[in-house]
């Protein structure tokens, strides 16, 4: 077996899972949304039905992927910190839906091709390109792993937001809280003439950060304000409608 092959049974090994498990994770997930939340969901038709696919999303709570979980029609592979792999309870249930765990504040290699492991092989790979929860709610300036994700493998990105997920604490006041989750237009990011620059890779993340704050209420879209109102005015002076 050459090197090559073996780091690839590795990173394949840390992620894959049963898909009857799969189905079931991400049924119980369904319904504990729909009892926590008032779930509400659009753009499910926007999802690609085949091919790499990178989920982009925002990070607000620890229950992130449930809001994604239910309205993608695929198996989604999902980026955790690796200081939950060390949770018994939710370790194990992590490992039974097939995350890729990665160790913070350093380039894990071993995540690294996991991650490049899953679209190679056409799966459907979610990150939040932030890469840490924002204590505000308010979107926080992306790292430029997506964008290297992305024009290595020639991935599709899907932008989803969400918002409301981290209202829980509303249920003290015997109130249900409403999660809104967006599936935004798929599209890909523009191929660099040979290698990127770090700074090139950090405007692409910084792209499609803003496809997900322009799908966000103004008061979650934080450092990307600026631009999302800058692509909104684009995109209504392209429109027919404005003419």
């Amino acid at each position: 077996m050459t090197v090559t092959a073996s780091i690839q049974r590795r990173a394949r090994a840390t992620y894959q899972t049963s898909p009857v498990v799969y189905q079931i994770i991400k049924w119980i997930c369904t319904c504990l949304m729909h009892l926590v939340y008032n779930y509400r969901a659009k753009g499910q038709e926007n999802f690609p039905r085949s091919g790499p696919v990178i989920i982009a999303v925002n990070h607000l709570h620890l229950f992130d992927p449930g809001a994604v979980m239910p309205i993608v029609p695929r198996k989604i592979v999902t980026l955790a910190a690796d200081k939950w792999e060390r949770n018994w309870l939710l370790g194990t249930l992590l490992r039974l839906a097939g995350v890729i765990f990665v160790r913070r504040g350093e380039v894990d290699r071993q995540a690294l091709y996991s991650c490049l492991d899953v679209l190679s092989h056409g799966g459907v790979l979610a990150i939040a390109p932030e890469g840490t929860r924002s204590k505000t709610g308010k979107l926080q300036r992306a790292k430029a792993g997506i964008a290297y994700l992305a024009t290595r493998t020639k991935a599709v990105i899907v932008p989803i937001a969400f918002w409301g997920i981290e209202r829980l604490s509303d249920w003290k006041r015997l109130k249900r809280p409403t999660c809104n989750v967006v599936v935004g237009q798929p599209f890909y990011l523009p191929q660099p003439k040979g290698k990127p620059t770090s700074e090139e890779l950090q405007a692409m993340a910084d792209m499609v950060m803003t496809r997900i704050a322009v799908m966000l209420p103004p008061s979650y879209r934080g450092v990307y304000a600026e631009h999302a109102a800058a692509l909104e005015a684009a995109q209504n002076s392209a429109s027919p409608l404005s003419s």
